[in-house]
């Protein structure tokens, strides 16, 4: 895969955890211990949801190069799965370029404004 394809693949899934961020923002707000999010894939017209607990979502968090997608969404030119749980599937960028845009987009790693 060409590295502009990887950086664009990468872009989309950064957009998708940037929507979960707030929805995340939003369930810590009303007390929810789980939220519908967003499928996290590369691909830019998925619709689907992952139910998840946010505690699950928080640990998926941890790592900036980590994703979570509804099972089967994953791209393996780019990323790997490394966990599975309910139609959930939680993967990590294993192509260079795609990690380095994702860990540069992570927005709880980026210095505050």
């Amino acid at each position: 895969m060409n590295e502009e394809r990887a950086a664009a693949l990468g872009r989309t899934e950064a957009v998708f955890r940037e929507v979960n961020e707030r929805i995340a923002e939003a369930a810590v707000r009303f007390d929810a211990d789980d939220a519908d999010f967003v499928c996290e894939c590369a691909d830019p017209s998925c619709i689907h949801r992952v139910e998840a607990p946010l505690a699950h979502y928080e640990r998926v968090r941890d790592n900036g190069a980590t994703f979570l997608l509804a099972e089967g969404h994953d791209d393996p030119r780019i990323e790997s799965v490394v966990d599975t749980d309910d139609g959930i599937a939680v993967v990590r960028k294993t192509d260079p370029v795609a990690r380095a845009v994702v860990e540069a987009l992570d927005p709880r790693q980026r210095p505050s404004r």
